[in-house]
């Protein structure tokens, strides 16, 4: 593990170097020239391995940017809605709290579907699930949707499926651009990007800014976005890309609505208000470096460190501007993750193999009554893991591939539950005495306040899984145009950092049998792909069904079987 994460710090430190050394006047002096790449085929780089659309062994769906264009869709969310077996589901109207749900995973989707920026988890530790208001539509060039189990590849929370989302790459040339919109119920958004770039180097900055009031009572939103990217091919070998995002939100949720009232009219489905609702800010910050070396033509190693910090300071039924700190909640969140991912293939294109390493570290913190309220409850919790993973596919025959895939890791999580209280032994407390006329030693009273807060330590205990996963794939080509597919997969999930605190200490991972199947046809004017899936999950994480027991999640006593199919045109 040491030397596994000493090489991947020498390596960025390396190529990190390289990068400032070889950032010239040249790139400033490029032309404006604008080079359109040829039309190729659609290739998937999600994953285990690139391949294209058509040989992949799972249900899966590519969005282009123009397919983007021609949507209609206002924010990502419904873009993804639009697509087969998917579901999303807002609790404000707007992509700032919107899960996305494939082919049935539930309410509790935000742990079993993994949402990644350029190949970069976004989504939460928590139950909160990813803040899908940091994308915009305009900076997208492509997303592609792996359905099914991606465990092997990604760990935890991808077990029912992959959605990367790759963000536009400069065009050669100095490029500017400014957009204005504008809609209903005072939605606006102002947009400006400038890139630089030549051949070996580009320089992109973007900067956003989108309000709205929303469409209910107390339901507006203002974000503020900012992103710095780079990419120098510092050599025939050696590649960099480093990416810095700030996200800032203010965000208004109007709360929930009776059924009863909206039924005999005394509410309105536009109805909201500060009571019954909540409001808060978001601060977001990432800072992602990535470095590839093409060690021989049939050898490439890349490797990535990723630093994300994430603040949401929020409170329900109040005015956020006018509530004093102390009396606001506040989570927390901090994460490092580093991955080295080495990619071979024979020299007659038979045999590939992928196989990596990844460790990610965190923190986070929650508290519960205001951040420094006395009985206000902290949840906290140091979050580590690491994993190796393998993957190879062969060619056993020019229209037959097989795929195996083996995964193992090990995930650490240290929960504690304290609370604030008053430290009467303190000599900052504010002292008062009263008589209360009987003898002596019970004769006088002393009252205690305005004392300083402690923690005081609740419930404090470790959780530790040993998890692992396995793939099994096969692609038959009937001619060049059309493929079969069937797969098998075994995946996990670990509980988040919300599920451990609010259920039983014996909160376990839950696993899944998956089979998949399928096929595939695609030529220059039609494509078709029909799919068939069938999963059995075990010790399956959901919210109880009843408040008469402990806690708000609990691990499945039977068998949970999905079984169904996706037809894509």
């Amino acid at each position: 593990m040491a030397s596994a994460f000493g090489y991947l710090a020498a390596l960025l430190a390396a190529t990190l170097t390289i990068y400032l050394t070889t950032f010239s006047a040249s790139t400033l002096a490029s032309t404006n020239a604008t080079v359109n790449p040829p039309e190729i085929e659609e290739i998937i780089i999600t994953g285990l391995k690139q391949r294209p659309l058509l040989d992949l062994p799972r249900s899966a769906t590519v969005i282009t940017a123009k397919d983007i264009a021609l949507s209609g869709a206002r924010n990502i969310t419904e873009l993804l809605a639009q697509q087969a077996n998917i579901v999303s589901k807002s609790f404000s109207g707007n992509s700032k709290f919107t899960s996305i749900d494939i082919r049935g995973s539930g309410d509790t989707s935000v742990s079993n579907i993994l949402i990644l920026v350029d190949g970069i988890s976004i989504n939460a530790p928590d139950l909160s699930g990813p803040d899908f208001s940091i994308l915009a539509l305009s900076q997208i060039k492509r997303i592609e949707i792996i359905r099914g189990g991606n465990s092997v590849r990604y760990g935890s929370g991808a077990s029912h499926g992959v959605i990367n989302i790759l963000t536009l790459e400069a065009d050669e040339g100095l490029k500017g651009l400014i957009k204005l919109d504008g809609g209903s119920f005072n939605t606006q958004s102002q947009q400006a990007t400038v890139s630089i770039a030549d051949k070996n180097q580009s320089l992109t900055v973007f900067t956003r800014r989108s309000a709205s009031d929303g469409y209910r009572q107390h339901n507006k939103m203002d974000g503020q976005d900012f992103l710095l990217s780079y990419h120098a091919n510092v050599s025939d070998r050696w590649s960099i890309n480093t990416k810095s995002y700030i996200h800032n939100d203010s965000y208004e949720l109007p709360g929930g609505l009776d059924r009863n009232m909206l039924a005999s009219g005394l509410a309105d489905r536009r109805d909201g208000s500060i009571q019954s609702g909540a409001e808060g800010e978001t601060e977001d910050k990432s800072q992602l470096i990535k470095a590839s070396f093409q060690a021989s033509n049939a050898l490439k190693i890349s490797s990535t460190l990723h630093y994300r910090e994430r603040k949401n300071q929020f409170i329900f039924g109040e005015s956020f501007s006018s509530t004093e700190n102390q009396n606001l909640d506040k989570i927390t969140q901090r994460s490092l993750l580093g991955e080295i991912v080495a990619e071979w293939h024979s020299p007659n294109d038979i045999s590939f193999v992928t196989a990596g390493y990844e460790k990610n570290n965190g923190d986070y913190s929650r508290t519960n009554g205001g951040q420094q309220k006395i009985n206000g409850e902290i949840n906290s919790g140091k979050l580590s893991g690491e994993g190796y993973f393998i993957y190879s596919t062969i060619i056993v025959k020019n229209n037959l591939t097989l795929g195996f895939g083996h995964r193992k890791g090990v995930s650490t999580k240290l929960l504690k539950q304290d609370k604030l209280v008053n430290d009467e032994t303190s000599t900052l407390c504010e002292s008062t005495t009263q008589s209360t006329g009987m003898a002596p030693p019970f004769d006088v009273i002393t009252f205690k306040s305005n004392c300083p807060l402690i923690i005081s330590q609740l419930n404090h205990n470790e959780s530790r899984w040993k998890n692992e996963a396995y793939e099994a794939n096969l692609v038959y080509a009937i001619n060049a145009s059309t493929n079969l597919y069937t797969s098998y997969a075994e995946t996990f999930r670990n509980p988040n950092i919300d599920e451990l605190a609010l259920s039983p200490p014996d909160l376990a991972p839950q696993t899944a049998d998956r089979y998949e199947a399928g096929i595939k046809h695609a030529t220059q004017r039609f494509a078709i792909d029909i799919g068939y899936f069938h999963f059995r999950s075990n010790q399956e994480i959901l919210f109880r069904s009843s408040n008469n027991s402990f806690g708000i999640n609990t691990n499945s006593s039977s068998l949970i079987t999905r079984q169904g199919g996706e037809l894509q045109l």
